[in-house]
């Protein structure tokens, strides 16, 4: 039988993007309020709605007060591995699945991610980790995938891509050849320390708007947890391993 091979997204799946998202988003805040102590917050909210909602709606993303959001962008990248709230069981599942099958992993992630697994201990349990930061192609560019199928030799149609994103992770993954299952994690992340009650209020009202317009109609499988894939993976081997039923031939 042929071996199944998977291409694991880090952020949504095995830990959580929300607490990193909430402390560039307290930087910014900071930073534009140290340059003109009499902005707002309301100010500052409003410029959030449309940078995200810009970001859902498909059109060209507004900036978030440049430089301040990439000064505290950097700021995230240096705090990286403390931020990191893994999904609860998703370490384990990884584990288990890479003792039965071969694992990469594929994601949109800064270079700290690599640290980040090897403290979590993921990156001496996968065959490769690709990140678009490190590689050149970003995600939902279907590039990024077949890079590290490349440099695998793994064949599209035997690999499963898991991710959280359908826009970003099922619809490349489709446009290769490839299978796809997407994860809906709980909301079981906590707030940073040092971020303020208004930012987390919209940020989360944002999210609740997102989670509606990245949904697409790609078919994928969709699971709660990494750990579910395990059922997954157990149904198609059963379907592949079923006898097709006999067609019938009539004069």
């Amino acid at each position: 039988m042929t071996r199944r091979t998977l291409a694991v997204d880090v952020g949504g799946v095995l830990y959580y993007d929300e607490p990193f998202d909430l402390a560039w988003l307290q930087g910014v805040w900071e930073l534009t309020r140290a340059d003109d102590p009499a902005f707002t917050m309301d100010a500052f909210l409003q410029a959030v709605r449309d940078f995200y909602q810009g970001r859902a709606s498909g059109s060209p993303p507004p900036s978030l007060f440049p430089p301040n959001g990439t000064k505290s962008w950097q700021g995230v990248r240096e705090r990286w591995t403390s931020l990191v709230q893994p999904v609860p069981g998703a370490v384990d599942a990884l584990s288990h699945l890479a003792e039965e099958y071969d694992v990469c992993i594929v994601a949109n992630q800064p270079p700290e991610c690599l640290a980040a697994l090897r403290t979590l201990g993921i990156e001496q349990q996968v065959q490769l980790v690709a990140l678009d930061s490190l590689v050149g192609y970003a995600k939902p560019d279907p590039r990024l995938f077949k890079w590290a199928m490349d440099q695998l030799n793994w064949k599209p149609e035997h690999t499963i891509v898991i991710g959280d994103r359908p826009d970003h992770d099922a619809a490349p993954a489709l446009a290769l050849g490839c299978s796809a299952a997407i994860v809906h994690v709980d909301s079981g992340w906590r707030v940073p320390a040092g971020v303020a009650p208004e930012i987390v209020t919209a940020y989360r009202e944002l999210k609740i708007q997102r989670v509606h317009t990245t949904e697409g109609s790609t078919r994928h499988w969709a699971i709660a947890a990494l750990g579910d894939l395990a059922d997954v993976l157990r149904t198609i081997s059963h379907q592949e391993r079923s006898p097709r039923p006999r067609q019938e031939v009539h004069p």
